[in-house]
């Protein structure tokens, strides 16, 4: 089997020949490394939009002082402001980060709120085709959509401290831009269904230390499902990206009608054991992220885990492992490496424990 046909087959509920090996392909550096672990199995994960994204009555104004963009937005009913820091170096120098965002105090819901509403969603489908048609079978297009409405306030609006301010002093705030943002989102969500993408990201990071599983119940798990009914009534996989710590969320999680659940990140990093969340999420397949903390340890080490892994999801249904977050560039090489070489060794199924020695 190709990778992307072992990938379908595990968002399908089949059994691949071998667990499917991918990363995000803007994480992989292209040359001789590149072509050395693909040779072995490693697959691209091709991230692409299908729709295009205006706001005609917002004017947006930018200005760069040494590392930080200094964003305005001008609209009819007053202006915001937010600031970037760029120039990071996460995998690949280059990264940023907004260091302040568009809603610090109450007042700013209102330009928010202008600017949601001004926003125009178009279908934007030529991409997704040229790019399937060019990765052939060796990975997946997945098409994302922005973060659900609450993510969106923390991630991109608020930040987490003005957030817990907010929902803590003014929470009909929160729930108010909760419904313009998701009343937007029908117009998006319509284009992504309609659209020729097969497998659906509904953007998120979930972690349960930041959102509570009273947070998740209220602003999560009903919009969650409401996409998931658009999307999959046009035949889509539907899958969110939670990267965090999900053991205090697992019973709501499996709730969801999500097909699968991206970047679940086992311990050391993650709080949930593998072989847990796939006894609470039986009919989800689990597109796992390789610890990055792992890469840090020696090629031994590195191994010693990779084995155990295997030994946790044996027989080997419902999952993907997966390079979904950053690692640090200086172990990139070594990690990579000592991974893919022991998953091509062991990465058969079904798995048959003990592949650890001793």
């Amino acid at each position: 089997m190709e990778v992307g046909e072992r990938v379908r087959a595990v968002l399908e509920g089949r059994l691949p020949d071998k667990v499917p090996w991918i990363i995000y392909s803007n994480h992989l550096p292209r040359g001789s490394l590149e072509r050395r672990l693909r040779g072995m199995g490693l697959g691209l994960d091709v991230r692409c939009g299908v729709y295009k994204v205006s706001m005609p009555n917002v004017r947006v104004e930018n200005r760069t002082e040494g590392d930080y963009v200094y964003t305005t937005y001008h609209t009819p009913v007053g202006k915001a402001s937010s600031t970037t820091r760029k120039g990071l170096k996460f995998q690949f120098p280059g990264g940023s980060a907004t260091v302040e965002h568009i809603v610090k105090e109450p007042k700013d819901a209102k330009v928010l709120r202008f600017i949601v509403e001004d926003t125009v969603y178009e279908p934007d489908y030529e991409n997704y085709e040229q790019l399937e048609e060019d990765l052939g079978g060796d990975g997946v297009v997945v098409v994302g959509t922005d973060y659900t409405p609450l993510m969106k306030l923390i991630i991109r609006y608020m930040g987490f401290r003005t957030f817990a301010l907010m929902q803590a002093r003014n929470p009909e705030v929160v729930s108010e831009l909760v419904e313009v943002i998701d009343g937007k989102y029908a117009e998006m969500y319509r284009i992504v269904a309609d659209s020729p993408a097969k497998i659906v990201n509904v953007g998120d990071n979930i972690d349960g230390v930041f959102v509570s599983p009273s947070l998740f119940e209220k602003y999560c798990l009903p919009y969650y499902n409401k996409y998931c009914e658009v999307l999959k009534e046009k035949g889509k996989v539907v899958m969110s990206h939670m990267d965090g710590r999900l053991r205090v969320l697992k019973g709501l999680i499996a709730r969801t009608k999500l097909d699968a659940i991206e970047a679940f990140t086992p311990p050391p990093m993650g709080d949930l054991p593998l072989r847990e969340a796939k006894e609470s999420w039986k009919n989800k397949a689990i597109w796992l992220n390789f610890p990055e903390e792992v890469f840090l340890r020696s090629a031994e080490e590195i191994r010693d885990f990779t084995l155990r892994l295997l030994e946790e999801m044996a027989p080997g249904r419902g999952f993907i492992i997966g390079i979904t977050e950053d690692i640090h560039p200086d172990h990139f090489e070594k990690g990579m490496s000592v991974v893919t070489e022991t998953l091509h060794e062991y990465g058969d199924l079904p798995i048959r424990p003990p592949l650890l020695s001793g």
